[in-house]
């Protein structure tokens, strides 16, 4: 009797410890996955490139033609196209001085919704705020940013842009 219960017992611990693996790898990313985050990763390197250089053109080829934004004021803005969304940028680059320091980025999180459609967070700190061209400056702040991004014929891109300022 008493060899049954330890058969039990050790069937019992080799049945936990399956299921405990499964689960693991199941929670391992896919490769496709992988490569999806690396491409994503790769894009968000340089759409922030393209932000700090105050380059409208390479930043707008960054993104889907008729991407959404919404600023950090809650002004959403919706451009019809590449080129009226690299005047957007632009207009927002004129006024922005060369001098700026620029801001420090990090990914806090990729969530993939699909395997062409993910959610990227980033973290922007503007510790020495915005230099303006006129001498003004925007104080110092931290804002967290949204990025819908998708990929089409193999290329991801940015499709919106939701800026939220950072609480304390």
């Amino acid at each position: 009797m008493r060899r049954i219960y330890l058969l039990w017992a050790v069937c019992g611990i080799a049945a936990l410890m399956i299921s405990a693996s499964l689960v693991a790898t199941s929670q391992e990313p896919a490769p496709a996955q992988q490569t999806g985050e690396l491409a994503i990763r790769s894009l968000m390197s340089d759409w922030v490139a393209a932000y700090k250089n105050l380059d409208a053109k390479q930043l707008a080829a960054l993104e889907v033609p008729n991407v959404e934004i919404v600023d950090r004021f809650g002004e959403p803005h919706q451009p019809t196209g590449r080129t009226e969304n690299e005047s957007l940028w632009a207009d927002t680059f004129d006024v922005i001085s060369r001098s700026t320091e620029p801001p420090k980025t990090t990914i806090d999180d990729i969530r993939f919704l699909g395997p062409d459609v993910a959610l990227v967070q980033m973290s922007w700190q503007f510790g020495g705020g915005i230099l303006l061209t006129d001498g003004s400056r925007i104080p110092p702040y931290s804002q967290i940013d949204i990025y819908v991004v998708t990929k089409s014929q193999g290329k991801w891109l940015v499709a919106a842009h939701y800026m939220q300022d950072k609480k304390p």
